[in-house]
């Protein structure tokens, strides 16, 4: 069973090319990350992706650093180098909002 997610997911204010999405990319997540990966063997629930490519903000389930945007392969099969697939780490929505939602936007506007 999945836990709720967090209060501040729900109260985003989306800004393209940024969506909200519902629960299911974890299964490609998983299949794509292999051992030396920072997700490898955490829970992560899906709550956004990008409209015009393959990244997926995650919610990482009790970790200190509980966003992440993944820019998933979907090779279908782990990933041999653990720098695959592309991710990157947040501390918070707002941290996540700040350093990636407001410049792919102004980048997605221009």
């Amino acid at each position: 069973m999945t836990p709720e997610i967090p209060a501040e997911v729900r109260s985003i204010d989306w800004l393209q090319p940024w969506q909200p999405t519902e629960p299911g990319l974890e299964v490609e997540l998983e299949r794509e990350v292999g051992r030396g990966h920072p997700l490898f063997g955490r829970r992560a629930t899906a709550v956004g992706r990008r409209i015009d490519n393959d990244d997926v903000l995650f919610w990482i389930h009790d970790s200190p650093t509980p966003y992440a945007v993944v820019h998933l392969t979907w090779t279908g099969q782990r990933e041999p180098a653990p720098q695959f697939p592309w991710t990157t780490l947040y501390a918070s929505v707002d941290d996540w909002r700040e350093r990636c939602m407001l410049p792919d936007h102004a980048e997605y506007s221009a």
